[in-house]
């Protein structure tokens, strides 16, 4: 039988719905930007194989959406096994540029303005 070209759709043989157990929704509000790092903890060794390959990927700090390339897995899949990673202490989350300084002065003074005219 000939190799099957490389553009040629291939199934994996484990399901996805098997990878996060069964589970749809992460813990945690994770996007395709967002930016994981990895910890060192001694309860590293005793994870499951996809765990150890998150840890693997995740020694800087790398987007989720890098991180579901390197390991061939739907970012919906990470964003459930990362989740459960950071909930262990395994991983964190580096906060977005954009949201770790809060919101504007504008947006600020916005919302006292409609508080004050209720």
């Amino acid at each position: 039988m000939p190799d099957a070209p490389e553009d040629d759709y291939v199934d994996h043989p484990i399901r996805s719905y098997v990878r996060t157990g069964g589970r749809a929704r992460p813990t945690h509000r994770l996007t395709p930007a967002t930016l994981l790092i990895g910890h060192t903890s001694p309860r590293a060794t005793s994870v499951g194989r996809q765990e150890r390959e998150v840890l693997s990927q995740c020694r800087g700090v790398i987007s989720m959406a890098e991180m579901a390339a390197h390991l061939g897995q739907p970012v919906s899949v990470l964003a459930v096994i990362a989740s459960d990673m950071i909930d262990a202490g395994l991983i964190g989350v580096r906060p977005d540029s954009d949201t770790a300084a809060g919101p504007s002065r504008e947006t600020l003074q916005k919302v006292l303005h409609a508080l004050n005219h209720l």
